[in-house]
């Protein structure tokens, strides 16, 4: 394996793609539509007293993230066997080139293709970033991590283009592995959690139902002139509104999800470890943003889940707009989102399967060949 071998097959294979496709084409359209998807973003979140450049950031990610998933997997799920059916790779497999220079020159150069849908879609990353609420060093960060995630996704057909003999199959077989990284690991924790849901006695810090009770209005009409001082008391007594003091701590029997036993599962899908990167680190106090952003919600529930639920319910929070230790209350999201990230576990999974992808796609090119599937051919 060298350098020059590895680059040498990923240039003949930007060649011919360049030559059997359009690939100007389809890079302009889909400028064109990530175009599009942030206008969109713009005009919906824009507001004068709001700053949407995280929401914008948040679509426009979530957007390319998602069609990368279509796009990159058709880069390499027919790389191989395409070859091997056309009597291509014969050809290479007879120079001086090595199994490892073919494996990987053919993910290098569908990585180089996958990073120029990405590069098409910076200027509009660019604009989120001036209208303010995302930090250079996190959108440097979620990019990163980004490329990483569709080194994986390549590797994955690249495989799967090496062990099968049609290339209806090896792509039909990426995309069901990319859809069960995607949507099978989001069914699994949903389904999981009745597992790990009982009733248990909690620690709550709010009001009893004793103060409820005693301030409950009576069937009074405050604008009654023949009310007694007795009764006027007890209009007003019930019209009190209450503090942090009338909160104590009991015990009360309530459904729990262990979630923190089955949070494993999230990090699994590439969705979570990108929107986890992604510039999600607590707002502060004085700093506003629009609502909608869906990269922001994944990342706090992946991190509500793997924290699991809190040892006392603060229901005062509610009550009185102050937490248990009298702080201001701050919302459950923003403070998932304080707490230690998932995005680590979840890309180490990610690399571990791309290294063991890309291991077997070089050892189905190493030559010579014992056995082929049945139906294809060696030239």
């Amino acid at each position: 394996m060298s350098w020059h071998g590895i680059r040498t097959v990923a240039a003949l294979e930007l060649r011919q793609r360049l030559r059997t496709s359009k690939w100007p084409l389809v890079l302009g359209a889909w400028f064109l539509l990530v175009a599009l998807v942030t206008f969109l973003a713009y005009y919906a979140t824009h507001d004068q007293s709001f700053r949407s450049g995280q929401a914008m950031y948040d679509v426009v990610i979530f957007f390319v993230l998602g069609l990368a998933m279509l796009i990159v997997p058709s880069l390499t799920a027919t790389s191989v066997n395409g070859d091997r059916e056309h009597g291509v790779l014969a050809t290479l497999q007879t120079t001086l080139l090595t199994h490892w220079d073919l494996a990987l020159g053919k993910l290098v150069a569908a990585w180089a293709i996958s990073l120029a849908f990405l590069v098409a879609a910076l200027p509009f990353l660019a604009w989120a970033w001036f209208e303010g609420g995302v930090s250079a060093a996190r959108i440097a960060l979620s990019l990163v991590v980004l490329v990483l995630v569709l080194a994986v996704v390549g590797t994955l057909g690249l495989m799967f283009s090496t062990l099968t003999a049609r290339p209806v199959a090896s792509a039909v077989l990426t995309y069901l592995t990319m859809g069960a990284l995607v949507f099978g690991t989001a069914i699994g924790f949903a389904l999981s959690a009745f597992l790990v849901t009982d009733t248990e006695a909690r620690t709550v810090y709010g009001l009893p139902d004793s103060w409820w009770q005693e301030h409950q209005p009576p069937p009074l009409d405050p604008n009654d002139p023949n009310l007694t001082a007795e009764q006027r008391e007890q209009l007003s007594k019930s019209q009190l509104q209450p503090t942090r003091a009338d909160c104590v701590r009991f015990t009360r029997n309530g459904t729990v999800a262990h979630t923190e036993r089955i949070w494993w599962m999230l990090p699994l899908n590439p969705f979570v470890v990108v929107a986890d990167a992604a510039p999600s680190e607590p707002r502060p106090q004085d700093a506003y943003s629009s609502a909608f952003t869906p990269m922001r919600w994944i990342s706090a529930g992946a991190r509500m889940a793997r924290n699991g639920p809190e040892e006392v319910v603060d229901e005062c929070q509610l009550s009185t707009g102050t937490s248990a230790d009298g702080s201001p209350g701050v919302d459950p999201m923003e403070k998932a989102l304080g707490t230690a990230p998932v995005w680590p576990y979840g890309l180490g999974f990610l690399l571990l399967v791309g290294a063991g992808s890309a291991a077997v796609a070089g050892e189905r090119l190493r030559t010579p060949i014992r056995r082929l599937p049945n139906g294809t051919r060696i030239a």
